[in-house]
């Protein structure tokens, strides 16, 4: 036996399907930061994260680093961990000699839901290997050119 719906009740369950949005998981990390600046100028870089994916996931932990010297040294700018659903954070620095670059790295690791400890990408966490050497993912980087 098959049953069958007038076609008017057919176009109406299709139309009441096409308008149930879709349940994307956005898991953000961003730098914001202009592509230059000039020497000595005051720079100001904002590293912000976010997550809305449901069952109880949080920023697990947020690490973000700066190198005045294109990358040969690095200096702490966070290490924090269990920030919620969303965290920014605002550097602030002077621009140092011309023709060098600045550069900012930032690392997220969201965690407590359901996937676990998973990536902007929600993939695994790769703690010994991506993580450890700050690949993307999990990690965002910007350079900041000095002028």
């Amino acid at each position: 036996m098959t049953i069958q719906l007038p076609l008017t009740r057919l176009l109406a369950c299709v139309l009441l399907l096409a308008a149930i949005p879709a349940m994307a998981a956005n898991r953000i990390v961003t730098i914001v930061a202009p592509a230059e600046v000039r020497s000595g100028d005051k720079l100001e870089v904002l590293i912000a994260t976010s997550t809305d994916v449901p069952d109880g996931e949080r920023i697990g932990f947020l690490h973000s680093e700066y190198s005045l010297d294109g990358g040969k040294t690095w200096n702490s700018f966070t290490f924090e961990e269990k920030l919620g659903r969303s965290a920014s954070r605002t550097l602030v620095l002077n621009a140092g000699k011309a023709g060098t670059k600045i550069i900012v790295r930032a690392r997220v690791a969201f965690r407590g839901g359901a996937a676990g400890d998973v990536d902007f990408k929600g993939g695994a966490i790769q703690w010994a290997t991506t993580w450890e050497k700050w690949l993307t993912p999990p990690a965002r980087n910007q350079i900041i050119y000095v002028k």
